[in-house]
């Protein structure tokens, strides 16, 4: 039985399409890469046989540059092609500095029961 990533791999390969490729990679990183380096990199952007790949740090972008030839590897093994040929770290760009109350589902207000 053929795997359901391996089976994706292939029909977005035949769309041709740069936000197709970039959303495989985002869906297939932890096993790409590991859960360890998955946890502070994310590929943000793919166009042209470039890929950037967001850090969490300048240290983890300083670290990877090293890398960079290796991920190329991996990610065109992964997806059975050439994808892409050169790898560039970028810095994360920052969230939200405070998160709406609306939005925030950590405040669950606190019911209590009305005594009869």
């Amino acid at each position: 039985m053929e795997r359901a990533g391996e089976f994706l791999g292939r029909v977005v390969r035949r769309l041709d399409r740069p936000e197709a490729a970039l959303a495989w990679l985002v869906g297939a990183w932890p096993s790409i890469v590991g859960p360890a380096l998955a946890a502070h990199t994310r590929p943000v952007a793919c166009h042209a046989g470039r890929l950037e790949v967001s850090a969490d740090a300048k240290a983890w972008r300083t670290q990877l540059e090293s890398l960079a030839q290796e991920f190329c590897g991996r990610i065109n093994q992964a997806w059975g092609g050439n994808l892409v040929r050169e790898v560039r770290f970028v810095a994360a760009k920052p969230g939200p500095k405070r998160v709406p109350r609306e939005l925030d589902n950590e405040h669950t207000p606190f019911v209590r029961r009305r005594k009869a």
